[in-house]
């Protein structure tokens, strides 16, 4: 005799079951369009971009080259500053009556001793060439680092990537930058990132007493930050 075997029917979903999870699916269609979509910048027929790759790859050169042909403003983020031929440059640059303005890490004001967690004041070549030379120079030091390396220059060129303005960036490191010309809606952006860091910042004079200095205890406040 053929042992019967039972059917097993699928489990019963309620239409209001239904009703609710397809009302997740939607919120989460339109979450993921309004929180997730990245900016799209569409490049017009001016844009161009140049990419240049350490070590010895002329990013040094290229960045030298167009500092000395900017005709309105140089505008910086940087983290490691010690390229003496860009120190030099931007010092030239101010010089020439451009407006030159210079945001810095902290450790370009503030030397960390990493056994005692302290920190005692030691201003940094660049930083004292560039308040010598009389160019506002900001020092940012709320965050754990100011990593950005980035030049705003004449309105419409960025220079930006992982390439610090220093010696061992150009001659030892992996690195590279890209030089954009010329697309407005990335611009826009990094120049109000930039005017933000500029206005959380201190201007850097001898004396200055930083307001508050990134701790590890402080990590609760980096969505404060943004």
């Amino acid at each position: 005799m053929a042992k019967t075997v039972p059917v097993r029917r699928p489990p019963f979903i309620s239409a209001k079951a239904l009703l609710v999870a397809l009302l997740a699916l939607l919120l989460g269609l339109w979450l993921g369009k309004h929180f997730t979509t990245p900016t799209i910048v569409h490049l017009g027929s001016s844009a161009a971009m140049q990419v240049y790759f350490s070590p010895n790859g002329g990013a040094t050169h290229a960045l030298t080259d167009v500092i000395d042909h900017a005709t309105k403003s140089v505008l910086v983020e940087a983290y490691s500053f010690t390229s003496r031929p860009l120190i030099r440059a931007l010092v030239r640059a101010h010089q020439r009556g451009l407006n030159v303005e210079i945001i810095l890490d902290k450790s370009h004001l503030l030397k960390k001793n990493y056994h005692t967690g302290r920190y005692t004041r030691h201003p940094s070549p660049a930083l004292k060439a560039f308040y010598t030379a009389g160019i506002p120079t900001y020092i940012d030091a709320r965050y754990l680092i100011a990593h950005n390396k980035v030049m705003l220059i004449d309105g419409h060129i960025i220079c930006t990537g992982s390439f610090n303005y220093s010696y061992a960036a150009a001659k030892f490191n992996a690195e590279n930058m890209l030089i954009i010309h010329n697309v407005p809606g990335i611009f826009s952006q990094y120049q109000a990132n930039f005017e933000f860091h500029q206005r959380t910042s201190q201007r850097y004079h001898p004396g200055l007493v930083l307001r508050h200095v990134f701790h590890w205890s402080d990590r609760r406040r980096a969505s404060d930050l943004k």
